[in-house]
C-alpha cells in the first residue's frame, strides 16, 4: 500500500496515491510494514543507551521505507545533487540506486558500508546554482547539522550548526550529469535529513554487563534497517563489535576477543534464535554471553529464547539447559521485579521520622525520636541515607538497626549543600555537593570514610539533583546552566588510578526547567520539569535516556511538586505541596499510567524507592 507524506523531487512535490506507489519526480515512499519503528533523532544530546530491558516499540511496527529514483537523462547538476542525497537513504545492494548519480571512479571511492556515518541535517539541504571551473562543475549544499550517528551507531548532537560543503560533477559520453567529486567527510558515510534518518534507521539495544558482571546495561544504537530476515544476523553482529565509543569504557563484553559469528544468519525456529559462534567463544562465560544474546534478541517478537553453539556444538550455559529463557536471563537486570508486588516506598512522616507508604507504623528500627532525615534514599540492601534539614550534612544507616543513623559526610565548602543522596548496586552512596564555585561530587563506600572524586566532568557547574542507575554504570544529573536546568547524563569509569565520572552531554532538550528526577528502569528517567508548552506547571515526564520524545504522566493536579521516585514495574510516586501541607502522589494503576489522575494524600514528603 501507499504511505502518504512526504515525497519529493528536483521538479516538486510528489502525490502519494491510494491504489500505486506515487513515485512521479525524485523518490517516493512506501509503507512497509512487519519491520521496526522509526527511529528518532534527538534534537539535544547523545544517543548513550537505549530503552529498558522490558520490549522497546514493537519491531513490527510499520515504518516508511524511501523507494529511490534513478536519474534522469535531462537532469541538471542540481537535479543530480538532490537525487543522490535522498537516493543514498536507500540501503538496498550497497545504495545500487545512489550509485547511479556517481561517476565510476567516484562509485569506487564510495564505501558506505552496512553500518555507515551518517551527517545528520534538520532538512533537506539547500543546492546552490551551479558554477562552472575548468573540468568541473561545483554545486554547493548548505544545511543546518543537527549531529552525527557515527559507525558504532551513536548519535551525537551539534544541535544548530550550519553545514556547507560542495559537490563536483562532470558530464558523460552520454552527456548526463555525474557527480565526479563527494566531499571527504561523505567517502565513508552519508548526508541524510531528519526525516530520512527516521525511515533509514531504527534504535535498537544491545546488551553488555556493568564491571562486576552482575546486571546488563542497554546500549541503543542507530541500526539502518535492511531485509527483515537479517535483523537477528545483523544486532548479533553488532553486538560482537562491542559496545559504542562513549559507553566502552564503563561496560564489559564477555565474548573474547576475536569471537565472530558462523555463517550468513541467525536461525530462528519455533521462538528459539539459535546463534553459532566461533572457537574463541569457549574462552569466555558462557552464561554471561548467553544473557548478552537473550537481551539482545528478546527485542524481536519471534524470539523467545536462545541456544548458543561454538563451532557447531551445542552449549549449555551455566548447566541450566541448552534452551535459555527470559526465566534464565532476568537475574542479569535490575529491571526484572523481585515479585509479583510493587517496591516498597519509604517517605519522610509527619513526624520527621522514615516510615514506609502504605504502613505508617513501619518505623524502622535504627531510628530514634532524633531522627530528622530530609530527601531520603534507600539502599538495594535496605540502608537508608538523608539530608540534614539545612542539606550541610549527609545522615546514613540501617533501616533494620544494625547500624545507627550517623553523620557521614559534612559540607566541605562554605555554603555547601548535597543533592539527595544516591545509592548504587555495590552500596556506594553518592551525593553531589554544590556550592558557589561549582560542585565536588563524594561518594561514601560501604565501611569507610568519604571519598571525593577526583576526576569529575561538572566541577564547574552547580548540580541541583544527582541519581546513579541501579546499574552504576550512568548517572543523572540536573545542571545549572546559566538561567536553565538541564538534564545530563554522564558515566562511571573504574580504573585503576580511581574513579572518574564524566563525558556528560544534555539529554532533552525538551525540558527547560527540571526540578527533579530518579531512574525509572535501565533506559528511562522518571522527571519533573517544564516544557516549552507547559512553562507555568511542573509535571511529570517519562525521559527515555536515548534521546527519544518524552512523554507526560497522568493527569490532574499535583499542586507544587517537589521531589520524585520511580522502579520498574512500580508506580511513579510525587512528593508535592497542595494549600501548604506535604502530600504524596500516585496513580490508582498502573495500566493507564499516561492518563491516569494522581490521588494525593497529606502522608509525608521526600518518597523513595531504592536507589
Amino acid at each position: 500500500m501507499t504511505a502518504g507524506g512526504r515525497t519529493g523531487g528536483p521538479a516538486g512535490t510528489a502525490k502519494a496515491r491510494a491504489t500505486r506507489i506515487g513515485i512521479r519526480l525524485l523518490a517516493g515512499v512506501t509503507a512497509l510494514a512487519c519491520l521496526a519503528g522509526c527511529a528518532s533523532v534527538p534534537s539535544g544530546g547523545r544517543v548513550m543507551s537505549g530503552r529498558s530491558a522490558r520490549r522497546a516499540e514493537p519491531i513490527t511496527d510499520p515504518y516508511v521505507r524511501l523507494v529511490p529514483v534513478r536519474p534522469r537523462h535531462d537532469w541538471g547538476p542540481q537535479d543530480i545533487v538532490k537525487g543522490f542525497l535522498t537516493a543514498s537513504g536507500a540501503f538496498n545492494n550497497d545504495h545500487e540506486v545512489a550509485r547511479e548519480y556517481l561517476t565510476p571512479q567516484a562509485s569506487a571511492a564510495w564505501k558506505p558500508g552496512a553500518r555507515p556515518q551518517v551527517i545528520v541535517l534538520q532538512s533537506a539541504p539547500s543546492v546552490s546554482t551551479p558554477r562552472s571551473g575548468g573540468t568541473e562543475t561545483t554545486v554547493e549544499v548548505v544545511a543546518t547539522r543537527l549531529g552525527h550517528i557515527g559507525s558504532d551507531g551513536q548519535y551525537v548532537a551539534q544541535s544548530g550548526s550550519t553545514y556547507t560543503t560542495s559537490f563536483g560533477l562532470t558530464q558523460n559520453a552520454e552527456r548526463q550529469w555525474r557527480i565526479s567529486r563527494i566531499p571527504p567527510e561523505l567517502h565513508n558515510g552519508l548526508m541524510l535529513a531528519k526525516d530520512d534518518v527516521e525511515r533509514a534507521f531504527r534504535v535498537l539495544n544491545l546488551y553488555f554487563f556493568e564491571p562486576g558482571g552482575e546486571a546488563v546495561v542497554p546500549n541503543g544504537i542507530h541500526l539502518p534497517l535492511g531485509n527483515r530476515q537479517d535483523l537477528p544476523r545483523q544486532l548479533v553482529q553488532a553486538l560482537l563489535d562491542g559496545p559504542t565509543g562513549w559507553l566502552r569504557p564503563a561496560v564489559r563484553s564477555h565474548f573474547p576477543a576475536g569471537t565472530r559469528l558462523i555463517g550468513e544468519k541467525v536461525f530462528i525456529s519455533d521462538g528459539v534464535a539459535t546463534v553459532d559462534l566461533s572457537e574463541h567463544a569457549r574462552r569466555g562465560d558462557l552464561q554471561r554471553m548467553a544473557a548478552q544474546l537473550g537481551w539482545t534478541l528478546r527485542q524481536l517478537p519471534e524470539v523467545r529464547g536462545v541456544r548458543l553453539r561454538v563451532d557447531g556444538e551445542t552449549v549449555d550455559p551455566g548447566g541450566l539447559g541448552t534452551v535459555q529463557t527470559i526465566e534464565d536471563w532476568a537475574r542479569f537486570s535490575f529491571d526484572t521485579a523481585q515479585s509479583d508486588s510493587e517496591e516498597t516506598v519509604y517517605l519522610r512522616g509527619p513526624d520527621g521520622r522514615p516510615h514506609q507508604l502504605l504502613d505508617a507504623s513501619a518505623v524502622p528500627a535504627g531510628t530514634t525520636g532524633q531522627d530528622r532525615l530530609y530527601r531520603l534514599a534507600l539502599s538495594r540492601d535496605r540502608k537508608i541515607a538523608g539530608l540534614s534539614h539545612t542539606g550541610d550534612t549527609v545522615y546514613s544507616g540501617d533501616l533494620t538497626g544494625g547500624e545507627p543513623i550517623r553523620a557521614v559526610l559534612s559540607a566541605r565548602r562554605k555554603g555547601g549543600v548535597f543533592t539527595r543522596p544516591s545509592w548504587d548496586h555495590r552500596g556506594v552512596l553518592w551525593t553531589v555537593e554544590s556550592h558557589r564555585g561549582g560542585s565536588t561530587l563524594w561518594m561514601v563506600p560501604r565501611s569507610g570514610t568519604a571519598v571525593r572524586v577526583r576526576e569529575w566532568g561538572l566541577s564547574a557547574h552547580r548540580v541541583l539533583a544527582f541519581r546513579v542507575a541501579r546499574d552504576g554504570v550512568r548517572v543523572a544529573a540536573i545542571v545549572q546552566v546559566g538561567g536553565d536546568r538541564q538534564i545530563w547524563l554522564g558515566r562511571i569509569v573504574h580504573r585503576p588510578e580511581g574513579v572518574a565520572v564524566g563525558d556528560f552531554l544534555p539529554l532533552s532538550a525538551e525540558l527547560v526547567d527540571a526540578v527533579d528526577l530518579a531512574w525509572n528502569d535501565s533506559g528511562t528517567l522518571a522527571v519533573l520539569g517544564k516544557t516549552k508548552a507547559t512553562a507555568t506547571q511542573v509535571t511529570p515526564y517519562l525521559v527515555p535516556v536515548s534521546g527519544n520524545a518524552i512523554t507526560a504522566v497522568g493527569s490532574g493536579s499535583l499542586g507544587e511538586a517537589r521531589s520524585i521516585t520511580a522502579a520498574p514495574g512500580s508506580r511513579i510516586v510525587i512528593g508535592t505541596e497542595i494549600n501548604g501541607e506535604s502530600s504524596i502522589c500516585r496513580q490508582s494503576t498502573l495500566r493507564d499510567w499516561r492518563f491516569d489522575e494522581w490521588k494525593c494524600d497529606p502522608l509525608g514528603s521526600d518518597p523513595t524507592y531504592w536507589n
